[in-house]
C-alpha cells in the first residue's frame, strides 16, 4: 500500500469523512475572493447589503459544492476498496487523493462519476427549494442549485482532467483493453475542451462584434490553461502506461550473484553480475553498488554494501509487469529493488535498467 501524502502546507483541517481527512488549502481563499467578487457584482443590483450577503452565500455554496463533489469521489473509492488519502479544497476546486492500485475501467469510471452525481443531487435539492420558496430563500436556494448543476455539467465534459474525461478514458480502456489509449484519447479531447473555452470567452464575442468582459476573459483563459495542463499531463501518463504495458521485469532487470559478507572486494569484482549480500537474518537486503576505486581490494564487501528496505524485496517473474516494483520504489523512496523467486534473488531493478529497456522499446516503435 502506498504511503499517505502529507497535509498540504498551510492548510486547515476541517475534519474527517469516513476516516478520510478533509483539508481547506490556503489557495482556496483565492477562489473565495473571485466567487465573492462575482457574487457582489450580481447581488449589489438589489443594494450593497444584499450584495454582501449574496457574496457570502456564494462562497459558502461553492465550498459545499466542491467538498460534496470530492467526498463523492472519496466515498465511492473507499466503497470499491481503494485506500483514500485525503480530500483537499484548492483554488482549482478540489481533488481527492487515493491509491488506485487494482483499478479497472469500471471502478475508475464509478469513482469519476460519483463527484458529478453528488452535484446533481445537490442541484436537484437547491432547484427544488428555489421552485417552491419565494423571496431571498428561494433566490439563494436557486443559485445553490444552479451552481451545482453547472459544476456537474462542466465536470462531465469528456476530456481530461475532468471527470467526464476519466469516464471516457475508462470507456476506451474497456473496449480496447489499453489504458494508455484511453488516456491518449481523453487527453486530446481535453485539449479540445480547453480550446473550446478560449473560443467561448474570447473568439465568439469578437466574432459577434462585442468586447469580451475582462474579468470573464481572465477566468476563462485560466480555466483553459488548467484544462490544457491537465490534458497534457494525461498524455504524458499515457506514454508511461504504454511503457509499463510493454516493458517487463526481465527486460529491465540485471542479473545478481549472492556472496557472503566476508567476501573480499577483489573477488566480488570478478563477477560480471551485481552482488547481493544476505543480512543478519539471511534476507538479501544488502546490495553492493558503487564502490570508490581507492577502496582496498581486500576489504570485505559486508562493510561496503547498502541496505534496501524490506519492501524493496519483490517477488516477481521475468514476464511480470513493472508496476509492483515501481510502487515499491515510490513507497520507500529507494530506487533499487531486489527481485526474488521463492525468496531467492535473481535480479536487480534500478533506474539504469529501466531507462535502457525503455530506450529499446522507443527505438522499436
Amino acid at each position: 500500500m502506498s504511503t499517505s501524502p502529507p497535509a498540504p502546507a498551510g492548510s486547515v483541517r476541517l475534519g474527517r469523512v469516513a476516516t478520510v481527512p478533509v483539508y481547506l488549502d490556503r489557495t482556496w481563499l483565492i477562489l473565495a475572493v473571485v466567487v465573492a467578487f462575482q457574487g457582489y457584482r450580481a447581488g449589489s443590483v438589489n443594494g450593497p447589503t444584499y450584495g454582501v450577503a449574496y457574496a457570502a452565500w456564494l462562497v459558502l455554496a461553492i465550498l459545499v459544492a466542491v467538498l460534496g463533489h470530492e467526498v463523492g469521489h472519496a466515498l465511492s473509492a473507499r466503497r470499491l476498496g481503494f485506500h483514500v488519502h485525503q480530500v483537499v479544497a484548492t483554488v482549482w476546486g478540489g481533488h481527492t487523493s487515493y491509491d488506485a492500485t487494482g483499478a479497472t475501467p469500471g471502478r475508475t469510471a464509478v469513482v469519476a462519476l460519483a463527484g458529478p452525481l453528488v452535484n446533481a443531487v445537490l442541484a436537484a435539492v437547491g432547484l427544488g427549494i428555489g421552485w417552491t420558496q419565494d423571496g431571498d430563500v428561494g433566490q439563494f436556494a436557486w443559485s445553490f442549485g444552479f451552481l451545482n448543476a453547472l459544476l456537474a455539467v462542466f465536470n462531465l465534459l469528456p476530456g481530461l482532467p475532468l471527470d467526464g474525461g476519466a469516464a471516457l478514458q475508462s470507456l476506451v480502456w474497456a473496449v480496447t483493453g489499453r489504458r494508455d489509449l484511453g488516456l491518449s484519447v481523453a487527453g486530446w479531447v481535453g485539449r479540445l475542451v480547453a480550446l473550446g473555452i478560449v473560443v467561448w470567452f474570447l473568439v465568439l464575442p469578437l466574432v459577434q462584434g462585442l468586447s469580451p468582459d475582462v474579468f470573464d476573459l481572465v477566468i476563462g483563459l485560466v480555466m483553459a490553461w488548467v484544462l490544457w495542463s491537465g490534458a497534457t499531463a494525461g498524455l504524458r501518463r499515457a506514454a508511461v502506461e504504454r511503457l509499463l504495458d510493454t516493458v517487463r521485469v526481465g527486460d529491465a532487470a540485471e542479473p545478481v550473484v549472492v556472496l557472503p559478507p566476508e567476501t573480499p572486494l577483489a573477488v566480488a569484482r570478478e563477477h560480471p553480475a551485481l552482488v547481493v549480500v544476505p543480512d543478519e537474518t539471511g534476507r538479501p537486503t544488502l546490495v553492493l553498488r558503487t564502490v570508490p576505486l581507492d577502496v582496498p581490494p581486500t576489504t570485505a564487501i559486508g562493510a561496503l554494501v547498502q541496505r534496501v528496505p524490506d519492501g524493496n524485496l519483490v517477488e516477481a517473474e521475468p514476464g511480470d509487469e513493472l508496476g509492483r516494483a515501481l510502487r515499491a520504489m515510490a513507497t520507500s523512496g529507494v530506487d533499487v529493488v531486489v527481485l526474488t523467486r521463492a525468496g531467492a534473488p535473481w535480479g536487480l531493478l534500478g533506474p539504469a535498467g529501466i531507462d535502457a529497456a525503455a530506450g529499446r522499446v522507443r527505438r522499436r516503435t
